[in-house]
C-alpha cells in the first residue's frame, strides 16, 4: 500500500505568530483582549469560550487611549480572523493549534511583552518629536546634523526613521522647485506601495535590502512609474524585471545631494529656513504616525 501524504503541521505557536505585530496598535489592539481573557479562564481551570466583539471593542479602545490613539474598527478583527483568530457563535478566540501546549506563564509573559512593546513604540516616538521640537530653536549646524543622524539610523524603528525624514528632506528639495511630494502611507501599512507620491511616480521606501522585499516592492503597483529610496543601490543583478525604475535614491545621495543643498542655501542666507521646514515636516509625520492605525490601511472610524 503507497504511504499517504501526512497533512501539513502547522510550526508556530502564538507568540511566534503574535511578536510579527509587536509595536501594531491595531493589531494588538485585538490580540491583547483575547490573550487576557484566554489567560483568565486557564487560571481558573475554566475553557475559554472567547470574547465578544464588544468585549474586544472595549479593551482596545483602553489599550488605544494609552498607546496608539486609534478608534475601533471592524476590519481589524477581520484581519486578525485571517491571521489567528477563529469565530464561533459570535465569540473569537485563538486558533487551537497556536495555544495547544502553552503554559499559562508563558502566556501571562507574551501578554506583558506585547503592552510592553506598545508602550515602548509610544515613547519612542514621542521622545522623537521633543528632540526635533528642540532641535528647531538650535543653530543651522546642529539641525542639519539630527537631520542626517536620523537618516543613518535603519535599527529599531523597521524602518520609520528613514522614510520619515527621507520624505521630510525630500518634500523640502521640491518644494523649492514648485512640485509638491505627499506620503500617504504609515510606516507598514498596506497602500500598494505608495509611500510618497509626487508627480508621474510613486516613491518607494525600504530599509530592507534583500531580494525578496525588492521584488514584492516592484510587483506592487505594476505598470506603475516608481522611484526607490534605499540605503544602498540596487543588487547586481537585481533579480527582477525594474523597467518601471525611474531611479534610485540611496542614503549617500540624501546625505551628498539633497540636504547639501539645502543646508548651502541655509549657510548663505545665515536662516535654517529649509532645515526648519525639514524638522517640522518630520515632527508632522511622527506625529500622524502616532495617531495612525499602525499596520493597517486608513480606515474610517
Amino acid at each position: 500500500m503507497a504511504n499517504q501524504a501526512r497533512p501539513p503541521e502547522h510550526t508556530d505557536d502564538l507568540c511566534s505568530v503574535l511578536r510579527k505585530y509587536l509595536r501594531q496598535g491595531t493589531n494588538l489592539g485585538v490580540a491583547i483582549p483575547v490573550l487576557e481573557g484566554h489567560v483568565a479562564s486557564l487560571k481558573k481551570g475554566e475553557q475559554f469560550r472567547g470574547l465578544t466583539e464588544k468585549e474586544i471593542k472595549r479593551r482596545f479602545r483602553e489599550l488605544s487611549s494609552r498607546y496608539f490613539n486609534s478608534d475601533y474598527h471592524p476590519a481589524y478583527l477581520n484581519k486578525a480572523l485571517t491571521r489567528y483568530l477563529v469565530a464561533s457563535a459570535e465569540r473569537y478566540q485563538f486558533r487551537q493549534d497556536l495555544v495547544r501546549g502553552v503554559s499559562v506563564s508563558t502566556l501571562e509573559e507574551l501578554s506583558e511583552e506585547l503592552i510592553e512593546s506598545l508602550r515602548a513604540a509610544f515613547e519612542a516616538r514621542r521622545a522623537i518629536i521633543n528632540e526635533l521640537e528642540q532641535t528647531k530653536s538650535r543653530p543651522v549646524a546642529d539641525q542639519y546634523e539630527l537631520i542626517e543622524g536620523y537618516l543613518k539610523q535603519f535599527g529599531g524603528t523597521r524602518g520609520e526613521m528613514f522614510e520619515v525624514v527621507s520624505f521630510a528632506v525630500l518634500r523640502e528639495y521640491f518644494r523649492t522647485f514648485g512640485f509638491s511630494l505627499q506620503r500617504f502611507s504609515t510606516t507598514h501599512a498596506n497602500d500598494g506601495g505608495m509611500d510618497f507620491v509626487g508627480g508621474e511616480a510613486i516613491y518607494q521606501v525600504s530599509t530592507d535590502e534583500g531580494l525578496q522585499k525588492l521584488r514584492r516592492d516592484l510587483a506592487k503597483a505594476p505598470g506603475i512609474k516608481r522611484v526607490l529610496v534605499r540605503p544602498n543601490a540596487l543588487p547586481n543583478p537585481p533579480g527582477a524585471p525594474h523597467e518601471t525604475v525611474l531611479e534610485v535614491i540611496e542614503l549617500k545621495d540624501l546625505l551628498g545631494h539633497f540636504v547639501n543643498w539645502l543646508m548651502e542655501r541655509d549657510e548663505r542666507s545665515r536662516q535654517p529656513a529649509h532645515a526648519g521646514r525639514v524638522l517640522e515636516a518630520a515632527i508632522a509625520e511622527f506625529r500622524r504616525e502616532m495617531r495612525a492605525e499602525t499596520g493597517e490601511p486608513d480606515l474610517p472610524n
